[in-house]
C-alpha cells in the first residue's frame, strides 16, 4: 500500500482555521473599522470631507483634531452606537475558529482580548485629543469621565451581546440580537448622513426601521414556534426592540441639552427627569411602528418554514434521506493534513 499525503490550499486553510491569534487581530479591526465607520468617513472629526474645499477657503479647518472616536458630550449617541455595533463585529471575529467542543471560552476570550486592545488604544487616544484641543466644555473632567463611561458601558455589552449572537442558543440570540438590530439601524443610518449629508440620506433613513424589522426576524427564525415557551419569546424580543427604541431616542434628547450655556450642571436633573418622560412617551401604543413589527414576525414566520423543510430533507445524521452514511471515509486524519490512502 502506497500512501500519497498532499498539502494544498485547502489543507492550509483548514489548519489556519483552528488558530486563535487570528481572532485577536480581526476582533481588533471588527472593533473600530467597522463600528466607528460612521466616524471614520467623516472624517475623524477633523471636518467632513464633503466641507474640506469650504473650510480650507475660509482657514476654519485648523481648527479641527484627529479623535479616533467621537469623544465630546454633543456625540455620546454616535458613540455609544458604534460602540455597540463595534462589539458585534468583534463577535463575530470568532467564527473565524472552527466549531469545536471545549474551545467556545477561548475563542470567546480571544475576541475580548483583542476587542479591549482595540478600545483601550482608541479611547486614551481620543480622550487625550479632546483633552488637549477640544473645547472648554468638552475638556472638562466630569464631562469626559461621562463621556469615557458611555464608550466603557457601549464597548462591553456591544461585546457581550454580540458573542451571545454569534456563539448562543436560539433564544438567547434572538434577546440579544434585539437592542444590537436598534444600534445597527442608527449605524446604517450614520454612515449615510456622512456619506451623502443628511438632506440626501433621508431615502435611506425612512428604511432603517424596515432594516431593524428584517433583522429582528432572522434572529426569530430560529427560535421557531414548537413550544409555547418559544412562542413567548417572539413578543419579548418586540418588546425589547420598542424599548430599547425609545431609550435611544431618550438619550439623543439628553444629549443635546448637555452643551455649554445649558444650565449645567445645577441643571441636569431636569435633564435626565424631561429624557425619562421623553422614554415613556415613546412607549406608548401611537407611537410604535406597528407595521415594522408586522414585518418582523412575517419575516421570523418565513425563516422558520425554511428551517423546518430543510431538516426535514435531512436525515437524523445532518445526511441527506436515502445516501448511506460514510463514517470512516470522512473523518479526518489530523488538523492542517488531508491523507489520501490508495491501494494498488
Amino acid at each position: 500500500m502506497d500512501k500519497v499525503v498532499s498539502f494544498g490550499s485547502e489543507a492550509h486553510r483548514r489548519h489556519a482555521r483552528t488558530l486563535l491569534w487570528p481572532v485577536l487581530l480581526l476582533a481588533a479591526a471588527g472593533w473600530w473599522v467597522v463600528g466607528a465607520l460612521p466616524w471614520i468617513v467623516d472624517g475623524l472629526g477633523a471636518r467632513s470631507p464633503r466641507d474640506w474645499t469650504s473650510d480650507i477657503e475660509t482657514g476654519s479647518v485648523a481648527s479641527g483634531y484627529l479623535s479616533l472616536l467621537p469623544f465630546t458630550a454633543g456625540r455620546m449617541g454616535l458613540l455609544l452606537v458604534v460602540t455597540l455595533v463595534g462589539g458585534l463585529a468583534a463577535a463575530v471575529a470568532a467564527l473565524w475558529v472552527r466549531p469545536r467542543e471545549g474551545r467556545t471560552l477561548a475563542v470567546a476570550g480571544a475576541a475580548a482580548l483583542g476587542t479591549l486592545a482595540a478600545a483601550a488604544y482608541t479611547v486614551a487616544q481620543s480622550a487625550g485629543a479632546t483633552r488637549q484641543l477640544g473645547n472648554d466644555f468638552d475638556r472638562d473632567d466630569r464631562v469626559l469621565v461621562g463621556v469615557l463611561a458611555v464608550a466603557v458601558v457601549g464597548t462591553v455589552a456591544g461585546l457581550l451581546l454580540g458573542l451571545v449572537v454569534v456563539l448562543g442558543r436560539p433564544v438567547f440570540r434572538a434577546l440579544a440580537a434585539a437592542p444590537l438590530a436598534v444600534a445597527v439601524g442608527s449605524w446604517v443610518s450614520a454612515v449615510a448622513v456622512a456619506l451623502v449629508g443628511t438632506q440626501r440620506a433621508l431615502p435611506v433613513l425612512a428604511w432603517t426601521t424596515t432594516l431593524i424589522a428584517v433583522l429582528v426576524g432572522l434572529a426569530l427564525a430560529p427560535v421557531g414556534v414548537r413550544s409555547p415557551g418559544r412562542v413567548l419569546v417572539w413578543p419579548l424580543v418586540l418588546v425589547l426592540v420598542a424599548v430599547c427604541s425609545a431609550a435611544q431616542t431618550a438619550f439623543g434628547y439628553l444629549t443635546a441639552y448637555l452643551r455649554p450655556r445649558s444650565g449645567l450642571p445645577d441643571g441636569l436633573r431636569d435633564h435626565v427627569e424631561a429624557s425619562r418622560d421623553v422614554f415613556l412617551r415613546a412607549l406608548q401604543p401611537e407611537f410604535q411602528p406597528w407595521g415594522a413589527y408586522a414585518v418582523a414576525v412575517a419575516v421570523g414566520l418565513v425563516g422558520t418554514g425554511m428551517l423546518w423543510l430543510r431538516s426535514g430533507r435531512r436525515g437524523p445524521a445532518g445526511s441527506d434521506p436515502g445516501r448511506p452514511a460514510l463514517a470512516s471515509a470522512a473523518t479526518p486524519a489530523a488538523d492542517g493534513e488531508q491523507v489520501d490512502a490508495t491501494r494498488r
